[in-house]
């Protein structure tokens, strides 16, 4: 079964929240055939968390196929979330056909990730065959990727050592028409992140401390980041246009300064009151 939970271990790749175009197609609770286009809000190895307005049967089986790159693969339909991120309903999936890679994102087990500790996972995109991966990179390595804006890294596509430059949530939707790219244009957070929306967002995951202004403090990891805010998920309590204060803990003693912010959005995540923030910075990280 696929894990959805946000920040908890146990999944067998990393998890990335990875906006990507796809069509659905099966039956719905009542045994009527459809299909609907919609996208992915959660993607991983063997599965993900996607948006779909018909009613799914968990246990069922659906095809998927990405819009991105045409390709498609059989899912079992997993569960319906408790909780919805995007104001639609959203299912637990699990991919049949492990050897397909649908998403266009390789995701390396925990067993192929380097064996030390503060790694920050970020998507990675290749300049020449635009295939990507989800790579766990040293913090050096992440430092080098910052200062010259992309990395060296050998393609298992090319075949070669190319360059890669981070990626964004939002999958490019070159091969797509219009018509779906409206369809599946609609933003995780819709209504209170609007402003975070101005930015490009990138697939990367850093360590961050969260602070409150009565000293109460977690420490968490990002989803995505921008130039001009993060998101995260955490179980302290907070509430639109609440101020934080953030440091990144990857960082030099002198680079882990916090940084004031305020809260834009807040997704409950699950019943126990853990809940996925978008957050600005009111001053450049």
């Amino acid at each position: 079964m696929v894990d959805h939970s946000m920040g908890k271990p146990g999944r067998r790749s990393e998890r990335a929240l990875l906006r990507i175009p796809i069509r659905v197609e099966g039956e719905d609770v009542r045994g009527n055939p459809f299909f609907e286009v919609t996208s992915t809000l959660v993607v991983n190895r063997s599965g993900g968390l996607i948006m779909a307005w018909h009613q799914l049967e968990p246990g069922s089986m659906i095809k998927i196929t990405n819009m991105e790159n045409q390709v498609s693969a059989c899912f079992q339909v997993i569960t319906r979330a408790s909780r919805s991120l995007s104001g639609t309903p959203e299912w637990g999936i699990k991919c049949l056909e492990p050897n397909v890679e649908i998403w266009g994102v390789y995701f390396p087990t925990k067993a192929e990730e380097p064996c030390q500790a503060d790694l920050v996972h970020v998507l990675l995109e290749c300049q020449e065959c635009f295939s990507r991966e989800m790579a766990a990179l040293t913090v050096q390595q992440y430092r080098r990727l910052l200062a010259q804006s992309s990395l060296p890294r050998y393609c298992p596509k090319c075949r070669a050592t190319k360059d890669g430059k981070l990626g964004f949530v939002e999958a490019e939707l070159h091969h797509v028409s219009p018509s779906l790219a409206a369809a599946a244009g609609s933003e995780l957070p819709a209504r209170e992140g609007g402003d975070l929306r101005q930015d490009k967002r990138l697939v990367v995951k850093l360590p961050v401390v969260i602070r409150l202004a009565d000293g109460s403090e977690e420490t968490s990891t990002s989803e995505n980041i921008s130039k001009s805010g993060l998101c995260f998920s955490c179980n302290l309590e907070m509430k639109v246009g609440d101020r934080v204060y953030v440091s990144v803990a990857a960082g030099t003693p002198v680079e882990q300064r916090d940084i004031p912010s305020r809260v834009v959005w807040r997704r409950p995540v699950d019943e126990k009151g853990r809940a996925l923030y978008g957050i600005k910075l009111e001053e450049p990280g």
